[in-house]
């Protein structure tokens, strides 16, 4: 079973939870979650509304067992740039502003973050969505302590825009596919770049990768041999080659993060030569 995660506290959740409602015949089954609804559109897929902020949402295996959480969210940036966006969770270092545990990386759903991300680029097309950047995001923010995989597939970046409808129903087609995709066996890491990870976003969509953890160049010089471990442990499907942003990162980064994938066994594939 596949679990969509809404938020009250979320105005980006809500606009997409009344989409999933409208248009793709989710309903009430009887029962509720937080003194909320859960709806239904099949057997496999549940629909739920929390009271929390999703970034503290770590009990939800308290009363639910699924295959995946799959989060509705919203997404705030300072540039208040549009943006269809989807992600892995996890704090890479020492602090854990925005939910979790620090270093601590949930566990990764790399199919589901490529379904997503395919289908946000096609929909801004599809919808003519031209202001709105399309794009991975790299780790970061809570959940981080559940066992089960989960993804973030986000409506950003301002409340302007968290009720955008059209917007909206990008990222509730994407939540669409990710419920429906299946887990895969090989999968991979990646390290280097900036926030918004421009590189890795060319290897998913032009070249199939499926994609997990990302490491960006501001967060590699306090990795640390655990909490790469836990990047390839905490990931679905095997992996066993980490990417790298070749030009995402200076000398001291690959003089720090060189050895701990060495050591992890993994294969350093240049992004160029992915």
């Amino acid at each position: 079973m596949r679990v969509l995660v809404t938020s009250k506290k979320d105005i980006a959740s809500l606009t997409i939870k009344s989409v999933l409602e409208n248009e793709y015949g989710f309903s009430p089954n009887g029962e509720t979650f937080e003194n909320n609804p859960i709806l239904s559109s099949n057997e496999s897929t549940l629909l739920i509304t929390t009271n929390r902020d999703m970034i503290f949402c770590d009990h939800l295996e308290e009363h639910f067992t699924a295959e995946a959480f799959i989060f509705c969210s919203r997404h705030r940036a300072e540039s208040a740039k549009p943006a269809l966006l989807v992600h892995s969770t996890g704090n890479l270092g020492p602090e854990a502003l925005f939910g979790g545990n620090p270093y601590e990386v949930s566990i990764s759903a790399p199919a589901l973050v490529a379904a997503a991300l395919r289908r946000l680029s096609i929909e801004q097309v599809e919808r003519n969505l031209v202001d709105f950047d399309v794009s991975l995001e790299v780790t970061h923010h809570g959940p981080t302590s559940m066992n089960t995989p989960q993804v973030f597939v986000e409506l950003g970046s301002t409340e302007e825009y968290w009720s955008h409808l059209e917007g909206a129903r990008a990222v509730a087609a994407a939540i669409i596919d990710c419920s429906n995709e299946p887990f895969l066996k090989e999968s991979v890491i990646g390290f280097g770049g900036t926030h918004y990870a421009s590189k890795f976003n060319k290897l998913v969509l032009e070249k199939g990768y499926k994609i997990g953890h990302i490491a960006p160049k501001y967060s590699i010089n306090t990795l640390t041999l655990d909490i790469v471990r836990q990047m390839v442990t905490r990931t679905t499907g095997k992996v066993k080659k980490a990417i790298i942003d070749w030009k995402g990162m200076n000398a001291e980064n690959k003089e720090h993060v060189f050895p701990l994938l060495e050591e992890l066994g993994l294969e350093l594939v240049r992004d160029k030569d992915a």
